[in-house]
């Protein structure tokens, strides 16, 4: 299967900053971003808007900072709201079993703060705690889903799609919290 993961050459900063305007609370969005780290990502679920921060941000991750974008924010448009998954860990446990840094993967996710997302990508091995994650979250930890998992499929191995791989992450970085 093939998944565009394609950035503009450019970003379009005042489309992009007219879409984090129009995006409404609870409205479903996706973000295409790119890290370093973890590559270029789409994280899709509801938007929230922080009264604190006055931002907007899905699954945590802030998409924009003082009414500007994020430097890892590529695109955002409406998508419509993601059907629902029926968790089943034993296919979850298959799929982890044969993933490999550089896959492509797309994965959803349930957490109580953030409701049900997700995030395709690539499959990102960290030596550090014998982990995959793709754009930022676990997928899972020495051979085990991670517990806010409840879907994960391989797209595409690595070597197949022609997206970049990052490196495996050898070093606690400064977006992993050491607490």
């Amino acid at each position: 299967m093939t998944y565009d993961l394609s950035v503009p050459a450019r970003r379009d900063i005042k489309q992009i900053s007219a879409a984090i305007e129009a995006a409404e609370d609870g409205s479903s969005v996706q973000a295409r971003l790119s890290l370093s780290r973890y590559g270029t990502f789409d994280l899709i679920g509801a938007a929230r808007r922080s009264q604190i921060v006055t931002g907007l941000f899905v699954a945590g991750t802030a998409l924009d900072q003082n009414g500007k974008p994020t430097k890892p924010l590529q695109v955002l448009e409406s998508v419509a709201d993601l059907d629902a998954v029926d968790p089943d860990a034993s296919a979850v446990s298959a799929q982890l079993a044969d993933l490999t840094h550089g896959d492509l993967v797309t994965t959803r996710f349930t957490d109580p703060s953030y409701g049900d997302f997700g995030v395709t990508g690539i499959a990102v091995w960290s030596v550090v705690g014998g982990a995959f994650l793709v754009g930022g979250w676990l997928i899972g930890a020495e051979g085990s889903p991670a517990p806010r998992l409840t879907e994960l499929v391989r797209l595409s191995p690595v070597g197949e799609h022609p997206w970049p791989v990052p490196a495996q992450i050898t070093v606690v970085g400064e977006d992993i919290g050491t607490d």
